[in-house]
């Protein structure tokens, strides 16, 4: 049993409620839920659920949990959440996938930006490589840390030396 397959979620709104098992395929539907819910409350359809499927019953069943998944204290089985009626104006649907966007890249330390130190004794240093910042911490009297990457030798100037530290473009 992988530890996945232990974990339940509750949603109850209103009268109904849906118990499931923690995986990305219904916590999605709960998302979906949920946006609806709030949909109806402020009296408009969320984007992310006008621009995706609706969820039909042949898609996701939601009423049956699993043994393996199921913990011992569930008893009861869930009720079945049904999403409100979707506006009939509606034509067309985008799937689902092509609404999302990949995720952003973080910026990277000496190549996308560089640190700006300020130190506790006002002395403003800005190292353009990894060696100029081991450099500055074996200066003040510090080893750099054996891991040696950029986001823990920063973490040694913010919490060994006080200093602190600022993002500037390359």
């Amino acid at each position: 049993m992988t530890q996945q397959d232990r974990f339940t979620f509750q949603l109850s709104l209103s009268q109904a409620q849906l118990q499931a098992p923690e995986t990305p395929q219904y916590l999605e539907i709960a998302l979906r839920l949920l946006e609806m819910r709030l949909g109806e409350l402020r009296g408009t359809v969320p984007e992310a659920v006008a621009a995706s499927e609706p969820v039909r019953p042949r898609d996701v069943d939601i009423t049956h949990v699993p043994e393996s998944a199921a913990p011992a204290a569930v008893a009861a089985p869930p009720e079945t959440v049904a999403p409100p009626p979707q506006p009939a104006a509606r034509t067309s649907v985008a799937p689902a996938a092509a609404v999302r966007t990949p995720p952003a890249r973080r910026a990277r330390w000496f190549h996308d930006q560089l640190p700006r130190i300020t130190l506790p004794d006002g002395a403003q240093v800005t190292p353009r490589s990894l060696d100029e910042l081991k450099a500055l911490l074996r200066d003040r009297g510090l080893t750099p840390h054996p891991r040696g990457d950029a986001s823990m030798l920063l973490w040694q100037v913010r919490n060994r030396l006080g200093g602190t530290v600022e993002t500037v473009p390359v």
